[in-house]
């Protein structure tokens, strides 16, 4: 039997290697050269830029901070302010301040070819701090309730009482502390003054209104001259002239109550004090309903009393119905129909923060009218605004 021929061990076929790792290697290598291709020439890559007025060449990639690190710019620091603004530690605010192509940045914002950029001083930079608030008793005052005490003042404030507010910030590092802001309190009880704005400031009032014709007269005038006042309003006369008491709202005139029917009946047309206690609070409710049937909001709740007559125990009995009562100080007596130049003269002789009573009801009121048409542009002149009770209410009580 022949012997099977056997080919020699180095014959036998070799296995064939696969050739994904060569090609994965290639292109590892490839990215490698590619990346740091890419960074090298983002390193040697140099551009222009504009630095406070002077050119400058920088490398792709540098930032503000490249700049001031080369002394290209040389800005001041600010200053660490303890929180009273006192200096807390030099140099240690902000380091500077940057603008790129006009548009504030800081010093980590990379530069680009051809920007423009301005670097200036730092600003001072206050330290941290906390804050915490305070609270500011009120007192309560029980005032003059008599009759006389009454014209003491134009205002007669009610009021309950509220606590003021302190809020004070006292600061990390330094341990200063500051006050930040304060509410003024508001003392309770019974208070009666006259304002006392530095602003040259006057509040028109009319009672007895709203009235066919005149009202509207007296609202011409005041639009003419842009100017505001308070409305004492009828209640009962409301509903037969809603229209004009809507445009005086509309104007941001000030619309309140002069009682319901100007304490007719028991009150005997000239002074609730006359009247039972519920009556009182009636006139006055009633008189605030009408106004807001028509109005469509709640008027303010401030009232002027028929005759002045606000005083003992109408202020109790009202109290809670009643945030300020308001007289006058400039009496135009314009009810007794005296002649255009004497209710003129009475009104130019107002002082700021005063209070002038005229009439736009219960009769004739076309002297008013006239005598508003002449002294309004006068005070103007003069430097006088216009303003509601509710803003004169605003400036607070004398200190």
């Amino acid at each position: 039997m022949a012997a099977r021929h056997m080919a020699p061990p180095q014959q036998q076929q070799r296995k064939r290697r696969s050739p994904v790792v060569p090609i994965l290697i290639t292109i590892v290598v490839l990215a490698a050269l590619g990346v740091g291709g890419f960074f090298a020439y983002r390193h040697f890559r140099t551009f222009s830029i504009t630095v406070n007025g002077q050119t400058a060449t920088v490398h792709a990639g540098d930032t503000v901070e490249k700049l001031l690190d080369e002394k290209l710019a040389t800005p001041k620091p600010g200053n660490l302010l303890a929180v009273d603004e006192s200096v807390l530690k030099e140099g240690e605010g902000e380091r500077c301040s940057v603008t790129i192509n006009g548009n504030a940045t800081d010093v980590k914002t990379p530069l680009v070819a051809n920007a423009v950029v301005e670097i200036g001083d730092g600003a001072d930079k206050v330290e941290e701090s906390t804050t915490s608030e305070e609270s500011i008793p009120f007192e309560t005052d029980e005032g003059d309730r008599s009759f006389e005490g009454y014209w003491r003042g134009s205002i007669h404030l009610l009021s309950d009482g509220q606590e003021g507010k302190r809020v004070i910030r006292t600061g990390k590092e330094s341990g200063k502390t500051v006050e930040e802001s304060v509410t003024q309190p508001i003392n309770a009880g019974y208070r009666i003054y006259t304002a006392r704005p530095t602003d040259r400031v006057v509040a028109l009032t009319f009672d007895d209104g709203p009235w066919p014709t005149t009202t509207a007269q007296i609202l011409d005038v005041l639009e003419a001259n842009n100017a505001k006042a308070t409305f004492f309003t009828i209640g009962n006369q409301i509903a037969d002239n809603s229209q004009v008491l809507k445009r005086a709202s509309d104007m941001g005139c000030e619309v309140c109550t002069h009682t319901w029917d100007h304490a007719a009946g028991s009150g005997e047309g000239v002074s609730i004090a006359k009247m039972s206690a519920e009556e009182q609070v009636q006139e006055i409710q009633k008189g605030y309903e009408a106004i807001a049937n028509v109005l469509d909001k709640e008027p303010p709740h401030i009232i002027r009393a028929p005759g002045g007559n606000f005083y003992g125990d109408v202020i109790n009995n009202l109290w809670s119905h009643v945030d300020a009562e308001i007289g006058w100080d400039v009496d135009t007596e314009d009810w007794r129909r005296p002649g255009v130049e004497s209710i003129y003269n009475m009104i130019m002789s107002v002082q700021p923060g005063q209070v002038i009573l005229m009439h736009d009801g219960g009769g004739d009121r076309s002297q008013t009218v006239e005598a508003i048409r002449q002294a309004i542009p006068k005070l103007a002149e003069q430097g006088y605004m216009f303003v509601t009770v509710s803003e004169l209410l605003k400036y607070g009580a004398p200190k």
